[in-house]
């Protein structure tokens, strides 16, 4: 046999300790049900996202309907024809 089996040999596992099946049992039991404390955050943070979706998309229309361009102040292209066959 080689060196390092000859060293492995003489080692044997060792049982775990006497107490860790209990601890680790008592560790497994489901908690019980959560508190409303456990959600604030959670609540807070979903009222946070939708008051600031409201906010911005109330911001959006009314920057949207004040910077829109009147129709008679648009561009001279929307006049032009979709085929410019005769104006080469």
């Amino acid at each position: 046999m080689s060196d390092v089996e000859d060293r492995l040999s003489r080692y044997r596992p060792v049982a775990p300790p006497p107490g860790l099946r209990e601890r680790v049992l008592r560790a497994a039991v489901a908690p019980n049900a959560s508190s409303l404390r456990d959600w604030l955050p959670a609540i807070a943070a979903a009222a946070l996202i939708a008051l600031l979706s409201a906010l911005n998309y109330h911001v959006h229309t009314s920057l949207e309907t004040r910077l829109t361009v009147p129709d008679d102040l648009k561009p001279v292209e929307q006049w032009l024809p979709d085929d410019p066959g005769g104006l080469r």
